[in-house]
């Protein structure tokens, strides 16, 4: 658990006045909040309201108006990226690679030999233990998407971002998820996924930790306790 590479005095996540423009077209209004360390910021709205491109602004990935910064640092700067993972709606595996040596290479790239234990372990709730030799390719859909999610949580970085990590999920692996989740909060790590079936977070939705930004129409609503809130 890597909590203290936030710079003191620094959000996990802060952004002020950010909103991703497509040509001259807001996708949404101006979004101000801060988030300590060990908060869970829930991204709720229908599909194609804007969830997952905020998310991908965090990450870098998107320009952006405004400011956006991740333990005090910029989304696309080496040391935002150090402090943080993405993980993508559709999951971005190496076809090659066996979910064994996902998880090794993965731990071996960030230097976190002790996160090779903690992914397998993931592995093994998601019921993947006997499949380990196998390759992504001979895997459905909710399979990559448990070896993505398995690779991203192990790690325990300080900064996880999730875009509508409860797709494709069976009803077992989705309930395990929301422990892995709840676990990592506990530590003080900080969590942010987007999702839009609101019966499966519920549980994660009354969590005291949890901030919910509900975009509807272009606009954005922050509610929750767990923000330190700026709200325009």
């Amino acid at each position: 658990m890597d909590t203290q590479d936030v710079s003191q005095g620094s959000s996990a996540i802060a952004l002020g006045d950010a909103v991703v423009l497509f040509g001259k077209n807001r996708i949404f209004d101006e979004v101000n909040l801060e988030l300590p360390s060990g908060s869970l910021l829930w991204l709720s709205g229908a599909n194609g309201a804007g969830k997952s491109t905020l998310l991908r602004a965090i990450a870098g990935l998107l320009p952006f108006n405004g400011t956006i910064r991740i333990g005090g640092h910029a989304p696309a700067s080496l040391e935002a990226r150090r402090l943080s993972i993405f993980v993508p709606d559709e999951p971005a595996l190496y076809e090659d690679l066996s979910l064994r040596e996902h998880a090794e290479f993965t731990a071996g790239l960030y230097a976190k030999p002790e996160a090779l234990e903690r992914i397998l372990g993931h592995l093994r709730t998601f019921d993947l233990e006997t499949r380990l030799e196998e390759f992504p390719a001979a895997h459905s859909r909710g399979m990559r998407q448990k070896l993505s999610l398995a690779l991203a949580l192990g790690l325990e970085l300080p900064v996880t971002l999730l875009d509508e990590p409860f797709n494709g999920l069976d009803a077992a692996s989705q309930l395990s998820l929301q422990t892995m989740l709840t676990a990592m909060l506990k530590q003080g790590l900080t969590l942010a996924f987007s999702a839009h079936q609101t019966d499966i977070t519920d549980a994660l939705r009354r969590h005291p930790a949890c901030v919910v930004a509900t975009f509807n129409d272009g606009v954005v609503t922050v509610t929750g306790t767990g923000a330190l809130q700026r709200l325009s």
